[in-house]
């Protein structure tokens, strides 16, 4: 009980502070108003808005509305108006949200389409929805003149389209710097000397009529090239912001332009100064993301080779002890090395079992890693795959009369051929039908058909056991998976036999898939094969050639 409260009181106190971070952004921005008192060139609380929603979803909407309209109505033409105007300021930065989490947007701008979804789709889409609403509203109510609208909705759209881009930016740069390596003293430095190179230079470009605004670029490429978003955030902010202080003083670059066109130069500089730091750093991340997988990649791939290098000597080695030990065991069992007494018989009989269970494991390692150094030996021929499927069967027979188990076989009466390695397709069946065997609950029932067309061969291999849970299927071919359930972790083995079956089966071009499961209604494991062209029937001439060759007769003997 206490722990729900808590976190609804955390809640209410991070909608509280949105709020009031909006409400003291938009008084203070007032001061550089316009239009009417309340249409500004850059409005931060939109960007404060977007975040909070990014950050803490749909829920932020009464924070953002109701701080928006205790901005509006003391300044509002009327209580209406401006509650039509908050609703506005909060749609636009709520249908932002929606589109950019639509469009998986990262928050840590660390991506070249996040860059390009915050500019396109938060600040230049997005933002016409609140200029439109709060244009509309002065416009009707007579608070502007009709001849006013298109200037009023040019520079409201670029208030809130510039505190997205300025102000969004900056704040998930802040929040985003948890997860971010710390900065050391001469990093720290070094960003702080650029930020401040950032605004003398600004300051000195926008305080003269050279248009030689866009050489502050540099300065802002290289801080995020050199610090990423927490860089370029700050950067442009600051460079930004001189921008739109000159354009309310009428100075530099704006002297003797009217409003429309301060706020389409204010615009175009603010947009390129954000693509280029946005996309920089976006960049520069994407770069150092592919270096360090290309380095973990290496890393995986050189302790791959390490486990391969040892899992064969392991098992090469292992095999000379178990074949002596299981070359004495038999020796012992049957009398060979003398009389056995009677109460030796049992242990011989466990002894013998384990040592040909751990001879089965030590095969299954040596061969798994034969196949990941690419040195599994083949013998091809082509084969008939219903005898490979009747010898599998065979096989089996004895395990499954032990366990009451069936397995049934669905033959084509035509040969299938194939061009394999005879033993090898043979391990795989193996493989299938003891799985069938081993996991089920019941009485197992196997059934192995054999299907196809022209092209590919298929054996189907369906069991009635416990089934495989559609999380588990993609993982089953994994090196020594083994089934979590409780009732089989007594079942001996390695997890290896499907990663080598299926490896096995792609080493002939052909394909292992679990084609159907369901939990408790077993599973069919269907193993494709390319077929091999029948020579006898390649021998005998076709339908046309017989009547050709009749025809040619017939001239003959004409």
């Amino acid at each position: 009980m206490v722990e729900p409260l808590q976190r609804r009181a955390g809640d209410i106190a991070r909608l509280a502070l949105v709020a009031l971070a909006y409400w003291v952004a938009a008084r203070l921005s007032l001061n550089l108003a316009l239009v009417h008192g309340q249409v500004t060139p850059i409005w931060p609380p939109t960007g404060i808005a977007l975040v909070a929603f990014l950050i803490l979803g749909r829920r932020a909407w009464p924070a953002v509305g109701l701080a928006a309209f205790a901005v509006n109505l003391p300044i509002g033409p009327t209580p209406l108006g401006a509650a039509i105007i908050a609703a506005g300021n909060t749609l636009a930065p709520l249908v932002a949200a929606e589109l950019l989490k639509r469009v998986d947007f990262h928050v840590q701008l660390d991506r070249l389409r996040d860059a390009l979804a915050i500019i396109v789709i938060g600040a230049l889409g997005a933002m016409t929805i609140s200029a439109t609403v709060g244009s509309s509203v002065l416009a009707i109510s007579g608070a502007i003149a009709a001849s006013a609208f298109w200037p009023t909705w040019a520079v409201w759209w670029t208030g809130d389209a510039m505190g997205v881009l300025l102000v969004a930016p900056f704040l998930l740069s802040v929040l985003a710097r948890r997860s971010m390596p710390a900065t050391d003293r001469r990093q720290g430095l070094e960003l702080a000397g650029l930020l401040v190179a950032t605004a003398v230079v600004s300051y000195v470009l926008f305080d003269n009529q050279l248009d030689l605004e866009y050489l502050v670029l540099p300065l802002i490429m290289l801080a995020a090239w050199r610090f990423r978003l927490r860089g370029a955030a700050p950067a442009a902010l600051i460079a930004s912001g001189i921008a739109i202080w000159s354009a309310i003083r009428g100075t530099g670059p704006f002297a003797g332009e009217t409003l429309f066109e301060k706020m389409v130069t204010v615009q175009v500089f603010n947009v390129s100064i954000a693509l280029t730091s946005f996309l920089l750093a976006a960049f520069a991340d994407s770069r150092e993301r592919q270096e360090e997988m290309s380095r973990l990649y290496a890393s995986a791939q050189i302790a791959s080779e390490t486990k391969t290098r040892f899992l064969h000597m392991a098992a090469h080695e292992l095999r000379t002890p178990i074949t002596v030990v299981t070359g004495y065991l038999s020796m012992l069992s049957d009398g060979t090395l003398g009389a056995v007494p009677h109460a030796w018989r049992n242990p011989l009989d466990i002894l013998t079992g384990k040592a040909g269970e751990l001879n089965r494991i030590v095969t299954g390692l040596l061969e798994a890693s034969r196949i990941e150094a690419n040195a599994v030996p083949t013998n091809p021929s082509q084969i008939d795959l219903r005898h490979v499927i009747q010898a599998a069967s065979e096989r089996a027979r004895p395990r499954a009369q032990l366990m009451g188990a069936e397995i049934a076989t669905a033959l084509p009466a035509d040969p299938v051929l194939v061009k394999a390695d005879g033993e090898q397709l043979g391990r795989i069946l193996d493989n299938l039908i003891n799985n069938g065997l081993s996991y089920s609950l019941g009485e197992p029932q196997l059934l192995i058909t054999l299907s196809g067309d022209s092209e590919r061969a298929v054996v189907r291999v369906r069991d009635n056991g416990v089934g495989i849970p559609e999380s588990e299927r993609a993982r089953v071919f994994d090196q020594f998976h083994r089934a979590n359930e409780p009732a089989f972790r007594n079942v001996p083995g390695t997890g290896l036999g499907l990663y080598i079956s299926r490896q096995l089966a792609e080493g002939h071009g052909g394909s292992l898939v679990i084609e159907e499961s369901a939990p408790g209604g077993g599973t069919v494991f269907a193993l494709a094969l390319p077929k091999s062209p029948d020579p006898d029937a390649a021998s005998q001439p076709g339908e046309d050639e017989v009547l050709v060759m009749a025809s040619l007769r017939d001239a003959q003997v004409s």
